[in-house]
């Protein structure tokens, strides 16, 4: 073989190398392919332009330039290697390149034999690049990559060592540059080999942290796929503690109406439809697999190909129930600010003139020439009534109603107004029961309290106009008292259920829709908090007072 076909050989194979790692660096920009891709263009251009010259040992200028390419094509190729392993690459390296080029270059000066001032260089060489190839054979990564490069490296080692002893014999030169280019081609060829099986293990590695995150997370994840087939391709666990389904039995777009509360169908195919609503986000009602109505707020992208043709859609869905329920509470409350402030300012007013009319309407009634309209004074002193009590449940929802915080026992309060409700519920036939418990002392208004619990009582009676069992309960439940209200009756309508403590909501024929709304109220100023569970076997209010 001729030394000019070992050397195109070598330089056709040095451009495939320099070719392929330019390619992976523009697409990945990896630092470590930027060093290999250096590498191979330095070798290149050392074959190009310096080989000739080395073999001739025609100028010291170009033997000093040629070290240089060696030793550089070397180091970046070790450091490249080293990173890729995730390995510090030492100074100490660089330094004895340093050394062992002066070291070259004095002993061709000084006319040192060939083979005496290349041995340190060689030897230098040989044991990077079996260090290299130590360091490759211990990565954790398996594959044909591993062995191609690391026996590459260890081969080339063995290969620059011989060197200083046979690149002079005329006749094996030829096949020491096409073994130099097999090896250096099999340990780039391994090296992309190991790059792009690094590649798939950490994709894999994050691939598996993704679904980790999105099996563990609060938040429901989904992909919808709107080509065929079509259908829900990935939903992630999290669904079953939100609305009690399990992941595979929600396929379609048919099993999730199957979820939607029946008033929100209509928003849901509005959502679906619209691919401009799709990036919105929305608020929807589902039904739980236990019958509890929760609030969800999903977010979704849709997922397009190059063409611009819809995929798919990806989103998330959170549950915002504690948030709406929240929402609802502060909307309540500032409805009750409004009419408490009304009624600060315009009831004083009112009840001076409405004493007066009463004062007169009593005493003409007392006259005896107006005996014979003593029925319809009776009936306009009751509507006076009628009238001062609606005002007096006015000013039950003042803002700034002062209130007398004493610290009192719940159940002597439950005591003291127990024969009153007592009455009311015998007329009905209806059966009272106390279940008090020990419960701490409480700082309450004795006053507020005892009209919320006449309230809650007398709706309870109201709710049970065939008769049944009226419940009374206090507790300790962790950090908090409990005060309950329990009824045998139908339960509350989800409609009215929705919109409690509305001021003037009332199902009532004579209610002024005021009643729940105080006891919201009252029970804000106690800073307390008013849960409702109803059903067709009857309802319980509780009331939660902090133990602090």
């Amino acid at each position: 073989m001729s030394m000019d076909a070992a050397l195109t050989t070598n330089i056709i194979a040095s451009t495939l190398m320099v070719l392929t790692y330019t390619y992976l660096y523009i697409q990945y920009k990896h630092s470590y392919l930027a060093k290999w891709m250096a590498a191979w263009v330095i070798h290149e251009i050392r074959i190009i332009f310096f080989e000739i010259a080395f073999i001739e040992q025609s100028s010291l200028i170009l033997g000093v330039l040629y070290g240089v390419f060696v030793f550089a094509h070397c180091l970046l190729l070790t450091a490249g290697t080293m990173e890729l392993a995730g390995r510090r690459f030492s100074i100490v390296w660089l330094s004895g390149c340093v050394f062992v080029l002066i070291f070259s270059v004095i002993g061709r000066l000084i006319g040192l034999p060939a083979e005496v001032y290349l041995l340190p260089g060689a030897i230098y060489i040989a044991f990077a690049y079996v260090s290299t190839g130590k360091v490759v054979s211990q990565m954790n990564i398996s594959g044909l990559g591993i062995w191609l490069t690391a026996g590459g490296f260890f081969l080339l080692g063995v290969h620059a060592f011989d060197m200083p002893f046979l690149f002079q014999i005329r006749w094996f030169a030829p096949w020491g540059y096409l073994i130099d280019a097999l090896l250096r081609s099999t340990v780039a060829i391994g090296i992309v080999f190991i790059y792009f099986e690094k590649v798939r293990v950490e994709l894999a590695e994050k691939e598996k942290y993704y679904r980790l995150l999105a099996e563990n997370a609060t938040d429901v994840i989904y992909r919808y796929q709107l080509t065929s087939p079509v259908g829900f391709e990935y939903i992630s666990p999290s669904v079953k503690k939100l609305i009690g389904y399990d992941p595979i039995s929600i396929k379609t777009l048919r099993d999730v109406i199957r979820i939607i509360h029946p008033a929100d169908h209509g928003n849901f195919k509005k959502l679906i439809k619209s691919p401009i609503v799709l990036n919105e986000f929305a608020t929807l009602r589902v039904v739980h697999k236990n019958g509890d109505i929760l609030w969800v707020e999903p977010k979704q992208n849709i997922v397009t190909g190059s063409d611009g043709q819809l995929l798919a859609v990806e989103g998330i869905m959170r549950d915002i129930t504690k948030r709406v329920l929240l929402e609802q509470d502060v909307s309540r409350l500032d409805r009750l600010n409004i009419v408490g402030q009304m009624a600060a300012n315009l009831a004083h007013e009112i009840r001076n003139p409405l004493t007066t009319v009463r004062g007169y309407l009593q005493m003409f009634g007392n006259k005896r020439e107006f005996q014979h309209y003593k029925e319809q004074f009776t009936l306009l002193l009751d509507e006076l009534d009628r009238t001062n009590h609606i005002i007096t449940e006015y000013l039950a929802l003042s803002k700034n109603k002062s209130i007398d915080m004493k610290k009192c026992k719940l159940n002597e309060i439950i005591l003291t107004i127990y024969p009153l409700v007592q009455a009311d519920a015998v007329s009905s036939n209806i059966e009272t029961i106390l279940e008090l418990g020990e419960i701490p002392n409480l700082y309450l208004d004795a006053k507020e309290i005892k009209q919320l619990i006449l309230n809650f009582t007398r709706n309870a009676v109201e709710a049970m106009p065939s008769g049944g069992r009226l419940t009374i309960k206090t507790a300790v439940n962790g950090n908090e008292i409990t005060l309950s209200v329990s009824d045998q009756g139908t339960g509350i309508p989800q409609q009215v259920l929705d919109n409690l403590g509305k001021p003037f909501l009332t199902t009532k024929e004579t209610g002024t829709g005021l009643g729940m709304a105080i006891c919201y109220r009252i029970a804000h100023r106690h800073n307390a908090k008013l849960e409702i569970d109803t059903g067709s076997a009857g309802t319980t209010i509780h009331i939660r007072f902090p133990s602090t």
